[in-house]
């Protein structure tokens, strides 16, 4: 199926913008949430392995294996993309003699119309913009977060094992 096929059909733009809405952006808010938030160390821990149970499982279909955060980031980049070529696109180049608000080939319900699917368009990019965004943010922050929470893991072990750090020598000859 071509972009053009893809992009008239309402099926097709509508299917797009409600996954948008509610698929694409509470997982990912919801997700960022969880790894921002300062929580103690076993609920750190714990919303870590959520979000990696959640994004970072591979599903496989037939012989690929890929993971979860990897089709999600791929299709909000598909949406955007989508979003970018309908704006490269346009909505009256130089060659149409329409311009501003005033048109003597169109009546003004017609130039509404072409304002509000200009206006329409715009909010797509900006909206597939932020969702891509928002992708590679949990990505990011979530691969740092497994860092951090593997470090203190490491720590309380170092520590248990009877090492001591710099710090608590220092308090203790204080």
């Amino acid at each position: 199926m071509s972009y053009e096929q893809i992009s008239k059909t309402t099926i097709g733009s509508m299917m797009t913008w409600g996954h948008m809405i509610w698929i694409f952006f509470p997982i990912p808010l919801f997700c960022l949430v969880l790894l921002l938030m300062p929580l103690p160390r076993n609920l750190e821990k714990y919303g870590t392995g959520l979000v990696e149970r959640i994004f970072f499982t591979r599903v496989s279909v037939g012989p690929l294996i890929i993971r979860l955060v990897n089709v999600s980031i791929g299709l909000s980049l598909l949406i955007f993309a989508m979003a970018s070529k309908t704006i490269q696109r346009g909505f009256g180049s130089a060659h149409v003699p329409c311009g501003g608000n005033h048109c003597p080939f169109h009546t003004g319900e017609t130039m509404w119309y072409r304002k509000a699917a200009r206006f329409r368009a715009e909010r797509n990019f900006w909206l597939s913009l932020f969702t891509l965004v928002l992708w590679l943010l949990v990505y990011n922050i979530y691969s740092l977060k497994k860092q951090i929470v593997k470090l203190r893991g490491d720590l309380e072990t170092i520590s248990s094992d009877g090492y001591k750090t710099k710090d608590d020598s220092s308090k203790k000859e204080e």
